[in-house]
This record gives C-alpha cells, sequence and structure tokens, in this order.
C-alpha cells in the first residue's frame, strides 16, 4: 500500500472516530436539556405516550434523513456529513457554502481536497450562523423584524432555498449537462403530474428513485463513450 493510500484512510478513520464520538456527545446533550427540565419540574415520563407522539415524525423524517445522508457524503465527504447533521440546516446553509467553497477552490467534489474543503466551509458556515443569530436575537433582532414580515418580502424569503441551491447546482448542471438532464426531467415531470405539495411530502420515497436513475443514466453515457459494443 502507497504512502498517499496510507494517509488517506488514516484522515478517513480519524473523521470517523471523531465524527462518532461528538455526534453521541451531542446527542447525550440534546436530550439531557428536556431530561434534566422534566425532573426539576417533577413532570411524569409517559413512555407510552411519548413514542405514540414521536411515531408520525419518526415514520416522515427517518426515511429522510438516511437517504439524505446516503445522498450527501458523495458531495461533500465524512466529515462535513458529521459536522452538518451536528449543526444542523443542512440544505439551506451546510451544503450550499460546501458546494460553493468546492467550487471557489476549483475541487471535485468527492476527493480528497474537497472533502477537506467541506469540512472547512461547514466549520466556517456553522460559526457565521451562530454569530448572525446570536447578534440578531439580542442586539437587532427588534429592529429587523418588522421589515422581515413585510408582506411584499415574504416571497422573497419564502424561496431563498432554491434561489441558494439554484445558483450554487447550475455551474454542476452546465458542465455535466447530460448527467444532469435526467434527474432534472425526472423531478419536474414529477411535480407536473403529481403536483408541487404530493411531490415535497413524499419526496424521501422518491429521492431513492431519481437516484437510482441518475446512476443508471449516467452508467449508460460511460458504456456508451467507452464501449463500443453498447452499437452492437
Amino acid at each position: 500500500m502507497s504512502y498517499e493510500r496510507r494517509r488517506s484512510l488514516a484522515f478517513e478513520n480519524a473523521i470517523n472516530r471523531l465524527g462518532r464520538a461528538t455526534s453521541i456527545i451531542s446527542l447525550a446533550l440534546m436530550l439531557a436539556v428536556p431530561a434534566i427540565i422534566t425532573m426539576a419540574h417533577g413532570i411524569p415520563v409517559k413512555i407510552g405516550e411519548i413514542l405514540g407522539a414521536s411515531a408520525g415524525l419518526i415514520t416522515i423524517f427517518a426515511p429522510v434523513a438516511i437517504i439524505e445522508n446516503i445522498s450527501y457524503y458523495p458531495i461533500i465527504g465524512a466529515g462535513a456529513v458529521y459536522l452538518s447533521c451536528i449543526t444542523g440546516n443542512i440544505m439551506n446553509m451546510k451544503l450550499p457554502s460546501a458546494l460553493s467553497g468546492m467550487r471557489i477552490a476549483e475541487v471535485e467534489p468527492g476527493s480528497e481536497k474537497g472533502d477537506i474543503i467541506s469540512i472547512l466551509s461547514v466549520a466556517v458556515s456553522s460559526f457565521t450562523t451562530v454569530s448572525i443569530l446570536g447578534l440578531s436575537i439580542f442586539i437587532i433582532g427588534k429592529f429587523i423584524t418588522p421589515y422581515l414580515e413585510n408582506p411584499a418580502l415574504k416571497p422573497a424569503f419564502a424561496n431563498i432555498m432554491p434561489s441558494l441551491l439554484g445558483a450554487l447546482i447550475t455551474p454542476f448542471v452546465i458542465k455535466n449537462i447530460r448527467i444532469a438532464i435526467t434527474p432534472f426531467i425526472t423531478a419536474a415531470a414529477l411535480c407536473l403530474i403529481l403536483g408541487g405539495e404530493v411531490v415535497q411530502r413524499i419526496q424521501s420515497y422518491l429521492l431513492p428513485v431519481v437516484m437510482a436513475l441518475s446512476v443508471l443514466a449516467a452508467y449508460w453515457i460511460y458504456k456508451k463513450e467507452h464501449d463500443w459494443s453498447v452499437w452492437k
């Protein structure tokens, strides 16, 4: 095994160890807050009611969490996925930040350099988000709230995520138009046939289907370019 490969494996193992440890610690701290409040006020814990109230949420969000993490990993790498899951707001902030960082650094998603840039981008995004939230809550929140709640500006704030992702994904789509056309057409057709609300409600089930079709299309394009037997 070459030195470069050994170094890469050592880095991946260190990231996974640190990611697992910090994820467990973060989960314990998150659960500790309601547990301490419950004990401090002497509130009885009814496991049956808790599970019953959580069942619907788990049914909806568990598939989304699994599919999203599987789909994020090849793009931003394990380290950025661990950090994003701990700090939250992946789709709106962390993923766009990682994609933007890799584009500025001119590195490919999924590469070792891309993973490092993604970790740094997500970390900076996390610090920035916490700083802005702190300033907004304690200093300038009461001054800007009336402007944010203005009816004329609400449509803009409601479409921030599509705007960010559209601007960041467009260069990758243009660069790989033949691969990107399949998920784009599939997603657009599903929205037109089923409607946007239905697609949003069942997106956790549609996402793996679109991913599978995209992989098959990319494989077919690769075979077409590198294996003339596809024409026989």
